[in-house]
């Protein structure tokens, strides 16, 4: 019996520290965002948005700052900046102020 709760134990073990994170798709118009080319945005707990394919699995790692959507087999994404709000909108839209977007193609690479 200590043997079977021994090995039930490290099962349970195993299977946690394998188990990924889920990943948490950006909210865009009020809804999950839409895959676009076979992907869609993701966002971590900090806030860092990479993409995910349409089943869910992680394609490109949460890692910048802001991202767009696929169009063209290339993204514009940036690693820094700030969210600013559309004037006279009163919080509802808004947008991401960066003076260093780069392109990238879907395995994550820089394009430019």
């Amino acid at each position: 019996m200590k043997t079977l709760c021994c090995a039930l134990l490290l099962g349970l073990l195993l299977c946690a520290c394998d188990a990924s994170r889920p990943v948490t798709p950006f909210r865009y118009d009020n809804g999950d965002d839409y895959v676009r080319e076979g992907l869609y945005r993701i966002v971590d707990d900090r806030g860092r948005m990479g993409y995910a394919d349409a089943s869910g699995r992680v394609v490109i790692g949460p890692r910048f700052a802001f991202a767009f959507p696929f169009e063209g087999g290339k993204a514009r994404v940036t690693d820094t900046g700030e969210r600013r709000e559309v004037p006279g909108s009163r919080g509802e839209h808004w947008y991401w102020e960066s003076d260093a977007w780069y392109l990238i193609d879907k395995t994550g690479r820089r394009t430019d």
